[in-house]
């Protein structure tokens, strides 16, 4: 049991002692650690935040940078009167504190860019890749997760059906030592019989504490992957080990899939392509941006006069208002070629982790693919195995019961018995992990029983 175990543990006795429990199936518990697991949280994240940044980028295409200010200040008073010559006097001064008054101005601004040359476009391709390469992220994480709680759950299955067994062994070992103690006393047995029993006795009980102490871990475990407290004890739904419903397809097949569903290369990919995009960018922003602009100017002074004449130079009291058509260019050339080179080398470094990673990629689904395939040949044989373990028990209680079998034979064939139920249910249990490996590696879901 455990092999099974993860990192995640409890304090022993933390299920003697809890307070309440929980029965989950795998999907509930799958359900619960995808909720709870701060990985994923973390991952979600990072794809919002990408996604603001594609949003952010799609709009500076088409919402032009507008921009309004206004302005409060004191300026001199300004009045105007004509003489009876028709020239223009003001009886106000330039210093008096008197003869100051306020204004106030507002000035908006707008620029749209008309055409880029493709710097916004390939910039907003960066920008949907880096979300691609985040949601491959997310994938992974939730794969990783799926994964641990997959083995934890078969490691608690596993760990019950034990528990169950041992009893069961228990038992029998009860029941055998009544027998032993009845033809000691009747002469039939010796004391070298008792010490030789004595001696499997404690070994099944050492063996019993062993399957205890080992589902008391993977219950932890599997409690603190679905971020539930210490004082919660968990049980599975499942009651009986048996293998899940999956039929093994061929390596190839497998290798396909995992060339174009593992999320680990669609994370790389995108990367690449990020990289790509913003490296066009670059190269783009040595080409001219073509663009509308427009402006709204007022002026508003009570206290100053307004001649209202074109040829009179007014700094208060106007309102303005156009638009142009221009571009703008930036000439610092070598800049430019010195970005494009750093994303260039950036998306070579990328594409150069591409074979490394593809060639790890199949080598794990070849790993996994073995060990399924191996898991699932042991059960099938298991079986026979343990019918026969059965049927030597059942020969040798009989043989013994008449007296003409001695107790090292049925200790033997106790023993026989045990270890093969034992190695049965680990055959099983690791062709359900099996299973949900190979569906890690390859970047798809393949048991029936998951979560899609």
């Amino acid at each position: 049991v455990g092999r099974f175990a993860l990192a995640l543990s409890a304090p022993a006795g933390v299920s003697a002692q809890a307070s309440d429990t929980v029965t989950v199936s795998l999907v509930e518990a799958e359900r619960r650690a995808l909720e709870s697991n701060p990985l994923l949280a973390g991952a979600q994240a990072r794809i919002e935040v990408n996604r603001a940044q594609e949003g952010r980028a799609k709009r500076a295409r088409w919402v032009p940078d507008l921009s309004l200010r206004n302005s409060w200040g004191v300026v001199p008073r300004q009045r105007g009167a004509f003489t009876e010559y028709g020239v223009l006097v003001s009886p106000d001064t330039l210093l008096g504190v008197k003869d100051m008054s306020w204004f106030t101005q507002v000035d908006l601004r707008l620029v749209q860019p008309l055409w880029t040359f493709g710097k916004l476009g390939s910039r907003i391709d960066a920008a949907g890749h880096a979300v691609e390469a985040s949601e491959a992220g997310l994938d992974k994480t939730r794969a990783d997760v799926l994964l641990m709680v997959r083995q934890l759950y078969w490691g608690v299955v596993l760990g019950q059906e034990l528990e169950d067994a041992a009893e069961g062994v228990l038992e029998k070992v009860a029941e055998a030592e009544t027998k032993l103690m009845e033809q000691y006393d009747e002469g039939t047995a010796t004391q070298n019989d008792l010490f030789k029993f004595e001696l499997f006795q404690y070994e099944v009980n050492r063996r019993s504490r062993e399957v205890q102490a080992g589902l008391d871990q993977t219950q932890a475990g599997l409690r603190a992957a679905m971020g539930l407290g210490d004082d919660v004890a968990v049980r599975v739904e499942t009651e009986a080990l048996e293998t899940v419903s999956f039929a093994l397809d061929s390596l190839t097949a497998y290798l396909e899939l995992a060339r174009a569903s593992r999320p680990e290369l669609r994370e790389l990919r995108a990367g690449i392509s990020a990289r790509r995009s913003l490296m066009v960018a670059e190269q783009r922003d040595a080409w001219p941006t073509l663009f509308f602009g427009g402006s709204v100017s007022a002026n508003v002074a009570p206290d100053r006069y307004d001649p209202r004449n074109p040829f009179w130079q007014n700094q208060t009291n106007y309102f303005r208002g156009g638009g142009v058509v221009g571009f703008e260019w930036n000439l610092n050339f070598s800049q430019h070629r010195a970005e494009a080179a750093v994303q260039r080398t950036e998306m070579t470094q990328l594409e150069s982790q591409t074979d490394a990673l593809l060639a790890l990629v199949e080598q794990e689904v070849r790993q996994a693919w073995l060990k399924a395939s191996r898991a699932h040949t042991d059960v099938e044989e298991g079986r026979a195995a343990l019918q026969a373990s059965e049927n030597w028990l059942r020969a040798e209680l009989q043989t013994y019961d008449i007296g003409i079998s001695e107790i090292k034979d049925l200790i033997e064939a106790f023993r026989a018995n045990a270890e093969m139920k034992v190695q049965q249910l680990r055959n099983i249990a690791d062709f359900n992990t099996a299973v949900a490996e190979l569906s890690r590696r390859v970047g798809l879901d393949l048991s029936p029983q998951g979560t899609p």
